[in-house]
């Protein structure tokens, strides 16, 4: 487990020149655009970076190599969420660091309660997205996961616009309001918001982590 690690980060610290620009890029945007941007922006290019590690993975059978050490098919799987998860958390720490340093250098008013759970919510949902695209990525290569996860993104998009039109045209033609009621989240803790964010993250990892060991258990190497 830890020789897979080593490996990855020795792929990432390969890539110097482009770690300085997206820092040097970083820096420049967390001064000049809006600060929920950066946690957005900087985690979600950490997060591709580091996923493109399986690529390497996938080059000149490296896969075939990896499985002549003292690793299980299963190590590999665990290994690349441990990797994942420790490397997206840490940009993510850069991105909240450069945005309360916006925050103060530039004087801006902001509620520190909001602020919290807003980045909170965009490390769940970048952990999220790494459940879901590390089985893609290892059963299909990473290039061809690209075009699954878009195809599945699309969909949910289509679904979710035609929706959102089906409840316009009903309300609007025939006067019947589908979705009534109060927010549920408006008055919710932001302790239980948080708790509650976790805990799908911790389920969907479980459920990804998985379908990902079984899946290099299949492969044939």
């Amino acid at each position: 487990m830890k020789g897979l690690l080593i490996k990855d980060f020795k792929i990432i610290m390969n890539q110097k020149r482009f770690l300085f620009l997206y820092l040097a890029i970083a820096i420049i945007l967390s001064f000049s655009m809006d600060s929920s941007f950066l946690v957005s922006y900087i985690p979600m290019v950490g997060m591709l970076l580091i996923l493109s590690t399986i690529s390497y993975d996938f080059n000149d059978e490296g896969f075939s190599f990896l499985m002549t050490m003292p690793i299980k098919p299963g190590d590999y799987a665990v290994g690349k969420y441990v990797f994942s998860i420790l490397g997206v958390t840490a940009v993510w720490v850069v991105s909240v660091v450069l945005q309360f340093a916006s925050f103060y250098i530039r004087k801006l008013p902001f509620s520190l309660s909001e602020t919290v759970m807003v980045d909170v919510s965009m490390l769940a949902l970048f952990v999220l997205i790494i459940s879901f695209m590390i089985p893609i990525d290892i059963k299909y290569t990473p290039d061809k996961g690209r075009i699954v996860m878009f195809i599945i993104f699309g969909f949910v998009m289509a679904f979710a616009v035609a929706g959102k039109g089906l409840a316009e045209f009903v309300s609007n033609k025939l006067g019947i309001i589908l979705f009534t009621g109060p927010n549920p989240f408006e008055n919710l803790s932001p302790v239980f918001f948080v708790i509650g964010l976790f805990a799908i993250c911790i389920i969907a990892l479980a459920i990804s982590m998985v379908i990902s060991i079984r899946i290099m258990q299949k492969r044939e190497f």
